[in-house]
């Protein structure tokens, strides 16, 4: 049975996602806490499956602290993020924490309690298969997965691994309309756990032919690095990085086009979602950091915070690159101007980026 931990200052809220959880299903054991303080003393005292948090209770961080204090705790507890202010949430700061996924109770169309339901679901889908892998593999298998089979023989050496500043590519990828997918699909919340997985698959696939380190899974987005494996920085990891960007997105519209008409069998309602694909060029710590219990090999650093706040910005189908990625893509691929940012969180100055639209051939 699987152990569910609502904390949420509101009582009416977590009255509801409770009531709303157990109506989906019996095979849930599920807790409240009306607050922070209430919620570590429940973390504390045994595991739970997911945490589904507020944001903001006692102060606007609150949620941060549950969500830091459950990973602390039990680094496989899933956390879904709620707030009904979306502009104070930082989502790739609470990703970078450890969150499984951010929910904005104000997003138009959709129901907090549906997105709830199919989003616990795909949590609990995803911290299965996580235990069935570390059950399986041991330490050294697990990071098997960050790279593609023909390059791990590289991590014998353990100066691989080590964290060092680098210069790479970081790119990240999202899916565009994935919460009113869910909430379209409610019903069949194995629908949408299959496309995820098709979808993860199939990118993890592309990444490895180009040369990239898979870095994680962050709800329906995903990170890689192009170049941290290299002894010195080259044009070759952007290209890398941009041809593994326009491959991923035919290759999606292609599995798209399988999976809607999976989906018209459960639904008459027309789902549009679409892949957004953002990268930088920047220099990062890089390196296997972690635990004896979770490792991951990963890249640390401002230079992708940009990297996702310039994917944050794509529509469907759209690549967005930065500056200094277009500096060495410019002579290689055809590019158009997609304007300048300038209110990136906690990254003050001006940006230019560009769209990325083919290969020159």
């Amino acid at each position: 049975m699987a152990k569910i931990l609502i904390v949420d200052d509101e009582k009416p809220n977590s009255d509801a996602y409770k009531r709303a959880l157990e109506l989906d299903s019996s095979l849930y054991e599920i807790s409240t806490a009306a607050n922070e303080h209430e919620a570590e003393v429940l973390i504390s005292k045994e595991n739970f499956d997911v945490v589904i948090t507020d944001l903001a209770m006692i102060d606007d961080q609150s949620g941060m602290r549950v969500l830091n204090f459950s990973k602390e705790k039990q680094p496989l507890t899933m956390v879904i993020m709620v707030t009904a202010y979306a502009d104070k949430m930082d989502r790739y700061a609470a990703f970078e924490n450890g969150a499984f996924d951010c929910i904005a109770k104000s997003t138009p169309g959709l129901k907090t309690t549906d997105e709830i339901i199919a989003k616990t679901k795909t949590a609990l889908y995803f911290r299965e298969m996580i235990e069935s892998q570390i059950e399986s593999q041991k330490k050294v298998a697990v990071l098997k997965r960050y790279f593609d089979p023909k390059v791990f023989s590289q991590l014998d050496n353990h100066d691989v691994l080590a964290l060092k500043s680098k210069t790479i590519t970081i790119v990240f990828w999202d899916i565009r309309g994935f919460s009113k997918a869910c909430e379209i699909l409610k019903a069949v919340p194995e629908a949408i756990a299959k496309f995820l997985k098709a979808y993860f698959d199939l990118a993890s696939k592309i990444i490895f032919k180009h040369g990239g380190v898979l870095d994680k899974f962050i709800g329906d987005g995903i990170m890689a690095l192009f170049g941290s494996l290299n002894e010195n920085e080259s044009s070759d990891d952007a290209s890398s990085a941009a041809k593994a960007a326009i491959d991923l997105k035919s290759e999606f519209e292609v599995l798209l086009e399988q999976w809607i008409v999976e989906w018209s069998l459960y639904t008459p309602e027309i789902i549009k979602i679409g892949l957004g694909s953002g990268m930088h060029t920047g220099e990062c710590l890089v390196g296997s950091v972690g635990t004896e219990i979770r490792d991951q090999y990963t890249a640390l650093g401002s230079a992708v915070n940009l990297a996702a706040r310039i994917e944050s910005r794509t529509i469907d189908k759209q690549i967005l690159v930065s500056q200094t990625t277009y500096a060495r893509l410019a002579k290689s691929f055809h590019f158009k101007d997609a304007g300048i940012i300038n209110d990136i969180k906690n990254i003050p100055g001006d940006f230019q980026i560009y769209e990325l639209i083919e290969e020159i051939k």
